[in-house]
């Protein structure tokens, strides 16, 4: 758990986890959730030049995130290609 990549992570749910504590799922929370989206996607998307393990999995982790905020059933990838 001491690569900086699930360290962001962690960091990352703890700052989602304490919004959701002051402003549930309020316009407020939705805007941090944003912000946080962002700065994972960022950061995965710079280390793809020199790094991708760690970049796939930060924009992985960002990509999941935002999927546990949408409404409705979770369709996996695998299915999701063969309903293309």
């Amino acid at each position: 758990m001491d690569k900086p990549e699930f360290i962001l992570a962690a960091k990352a749910m703890e700052t989602l986890e304490m919004y959701q504590t002051f402003y549930g799922h309020a316009p407020e929370y939705q805007a941090h959730h944003q912000e946080v989206l962002k700065l994972l996607r960022h950061k995965g998307a710079s280390l793809l030049v020199s790094d991708h393990g760690p970049a796939k999995f930060l924009l992985a982790f960002a990509d999941a995130l935002e999927a546990s905020s949408l409404p409705g059933e979770y369709v996996p990838l695998s299915r999701r290609q063969n309903l293309a």
